[in-house]
């Protein structure tokens, strides 16, 4: 088209506008008008609203609020205790409060009686010795325990299970960083134990209350969006860790805390959780390049009872400790996952420990940039090269290189204190090599309960649900002979016999010794009666 005839078209679209009405024009004015400004309206209420939402969620997550149906019920300033606000900051009733060293025998009593404040350093040059650390210089530096925070993730572990370890554990965290969800690692759906109920608001508080009231308490829950599970069941428990940092942030751990990675059914021996608070650990120095920084277990194997217990068998969780710091928890639409997190208030591994400047949230990226792993590229596993297996070689090359960098690591993500390389296994430096650390496994309260756990968890087996307990797993083998009275040369002939002097300080009390064995044999007999014409299915 010539020049000439676009000037006489633009001319005649021009006289054909002035002859739209002008009323007509001052409608389409006042429409777009409304429609930009309301438009804004909506995107401002939106942004309002998820901050809101983020402001409610973090609000409910501290304070620990009852469910709904609780909400309304008039409450009485001498039906609730405060004593416990400044590290729970919940109320709980006074008809469920309970002193749980009421029960301690007078062994348990003693093992339990390190509170105090006034460092004893004699006593603690001695107890760093016996692990080969050294001993701060306390004409360098103020001496003062370090601050421990601890992450696991809560499911169908048992009352007993949780209340054992938690007692090695008393008032020794700052924070007990807990998480569930209602599916299983396969995407099976299960009930939520600690929400939206009134008997879930009961367990809440007896929960609260295990770890003594010098620790803090956080129950967080996941719902996960994704329809399908991966090729791996265990990215279900990579995405739901990755809550456990953002907890610890919320709480106030800084970098130069030390943070513990497990699962409820395993716990680092007191003596070694007291060395970790103390000792010139050199995991803990800070300055570390972040590529190796775990501590990692010596861990004694309990099969289903006390009693039953695995002989040159030793674990190596849990194993790292962490110094780490933290935000609140936020939707997946932010962060471009396809997983929550909701804060609210409420394997093969045992825990491991590492120093919160090598963690993730807590560290310095700038010091420590990120690595790329194969799930929305920050999420999951690292890849090949770039920290997997402690292969650095692409990071290095890749990462490092281009911000003329050398010899630095990424920061850990929570599941990646149990799932990558990268540390050095501590045991007691006694004639025994005693452990520091315990594994309860499997001490279920039924036979249905361990069948669940492994038809649904981890590694599924499809015939779990009707196979005898002793063909489940290996594990499971030992527990039931020694159950039955035959201890094999795998296992050790009892508790006693364990040795060395180290012990879970649960069971060095004999009734709960004697009566969680009792309970594992009926378990046992029971199954035996049930299931014994399945024995061929293996």
């Amino acid at each position: 088209m010539t020049l000439p005839r676009l000037s006489r078209r633009l001319v005649s679209s021009a006289s054909r506008l002035k002859r739209i009405p002008r009323a007509t024009v001052v409608f389409l004015f006042t429409f777009t008008t409304i429609l930009i400004f309301s438009y804004i309206f909506i995107f401002k209420a939106m942004n309002d609203l998820s901050r809101n939402l983020d402001r409610y969620l973090r609000n409910v997550t501290h304070t620990h609020l009852p469910p709904p149906h609780d909400r309304g019920q008039k409450e009485k300033e001498n039906d609730w205790d405060n004593s416990n606000s400044d590290s729970h900051q919940v109320k709980i009733p006074k008809n469920q409060m309970f002193d749980r060293s009421a029960s301690w025998s007078s062994l348990q009593r003693e093992l339990l009686d390190d509170e105090s404040d006034v460092i004893n350093v004699e006593e603690e040059k001695k107890r760093c010795a016996s692990f080969d650390f050294g001993f701060p210089n306390p004409t360098m530096m103020p001496l003062k325990r370090r601050r421990l925070f601890y992450g696991a993730l809560i499911s169908d572990d048992s009352t007993e299970v949780i209340q054992a370890t938690s007692m090695e554990q008393y008032n020794i965290f700052h924070t007990v960083s807990l998480i569930e969800s209602n599916t299983t690692q396969n995407l099976t759906p299960k009930k939520w134990r600690f929400f939206g109920s009134e008997d879930a608001t009961k367990k809440l508080n007896w929960l609260y209350q295990l770890y003594g009231p010098k620790t803090k308490i956080s129950v967080d829950y996941y719902v996960t969006s994704l329809e399908e599970g991966g090729k791996d069941p265990l990215y279900m428990e990579y995405f739901q860790r990755e809550g456990h940092s953002y907890r610890w942030k919320f709480n106030g751990m800084e970098p130069d805390d030390v943070a513990v990675i497990g699962d409820l059914d395993e716990t680092y021996s007191r003596d070694f959780l007291r060395a970790l608070q103390i000792c010139d650990v050199p995991q803990f120095r800070p300055g570390l390049n972040c590529k190796s920084p775990k501590l990692i277990a010596s861990t004694l194997v309990f099969e289903s009872s006390p009693e039953c217990v695995w002989k040159d068998r030793r674990w190596y969780h849990p194993g790292s400790s962490c110094l780490i710091c933290c935000v609140p928890w936020i939707f997946y639409p932010v962060l471009e996952i396809s997983s929550c997190f909701l804060i609210c208030p409420v394997s093969c591994c045992v825990s491991d420990v590492m120093l919160g400047e090598c963690v993730d949230q807590i560290g310095d990226t700038k010091l420590h940039p990120p690595t790329r792993r194969d799930s929305w590229e920050s999420h999951g596993k690292r890849l090949d090269g770039y920290g997997r297996r402690r292969n650095y070689t692409n990071y290095d090359a890749e990462v490092l290189a281009a911000l003329n960098m050398t010899g630095q690591g990424p920061l850990w993500l929570p599941h990646e204190f149990r799932a990558e390389e990268g540390g050095t296994q501590i045991s007691k430096n006694d004639e025994w090599k005693s452990p520091t650390a315990y594994h309860l496994h499997n001490f279920f309260m039924s036979g249905e309960e361990i069948r669940f756990k492994y038809s649904t968890y981890g590694h599924p087996d499809s015939k779990a649900l009707v196979k005898p307990l002793r063909h489940i797993h290996d594990d499971l083998m030992l527990a039931v002979t020694c159950a039955e009275g035959n201890h094999t040369e795998k296992a050790e002939h009892s508790f006693d016999s364990i040795p060395g002097t180290v012990r879970p300080i649960y069971y060095v009390n004999e009734e709960a010794r004697r009566a969680r064995h009792s309970l594992w044999q009926d378990i046992v007999r029971k199954d035996a009666e049930k299931y014994e014409q399945n024995n061929d299915i293996r």
